[in-house]
């Protein structure tokens, strides 16, 4: 839904100054004694209770109205922390949690690179080595990140996963393309 409004406000920007431009400029067209750049005369038997006025300003109100239910969808996600009294709340973003987790992944020895995607439930890590396999660095990167989470001081722990992507674990890949091929014959 956030995408959608950084999509449609600059859509909607340009929109609004491409009409003031237009305003400016039939002022000054005007003014300079040339007429009008916009044709004013064909709304000239338009009255505020005609059919298409009443259209036009029903589809306005419509298009209010649904951007402002897209915005307030489109709130913030908060994770929230324990509060440490009554009455006052604390919380953190999901990229602050993906932050400290990768930080603690990053860290440890044979991880080459480490990505981070955190929300309320759940953690996910997709770390890269080219040290180790996915059988021997998956377990622990899997700890490091679990003791990454619980030291934080969370009501609700998410769910935490972790994928390794090693060329070790793709020897078949790594093989000359012609060797493949062979291989693959039957």
């Amino acid at each position: 839904m956030r995408v959608l409004l950084r999509v449609l406000s600059p859509v909607l920007g340009l929109a609004v100054a491409a009409a003031g431009l237009l305003l400016v400029a039939e002022v000054a067209w005007h003014w300079s004694g040339r007429g009008h750049l916009v044709p004013w005369h064909r709304l000239d038997g338009l009255r505020w209770t005609d059919d298409r006025v009443r259209a036009v300003a029903l589809l306005t109100i419509a298009a209010g109205v649904l951007l402002l239910v897209l915005a307030a969808l489109a709130r913030r996600t908060f994770v929230r922390l324990h509060s440490p009294a009554e009455g006052i709340v604390v919380a953190t973003t999901p990229t602050a949690l993906a932050r400290v987790v990768g930080h603690r992944v990053r860290a440890e020895d044979g991880v080459t690179g480490a990505s981070v995607t955190a929300s309320k439930r759940r953690v996910h890590v997709r770390a890269t080595s080219g040290l180790h396999d996915e059988a021997t660095l998956r377990p622990r990167l899997l700890e490091v990140a679990r003791e990454a989470v619980a030291n934080l001081p969370m009501p609700h722990h998410p769910k935490v996963s972790v994928v390794v992507h090693s060329p070790k674990d793709r020897p078949f890949q790594d093989r000359p393309l012609k060797q493949r091929a062979a291989e693959d014959r039957p």
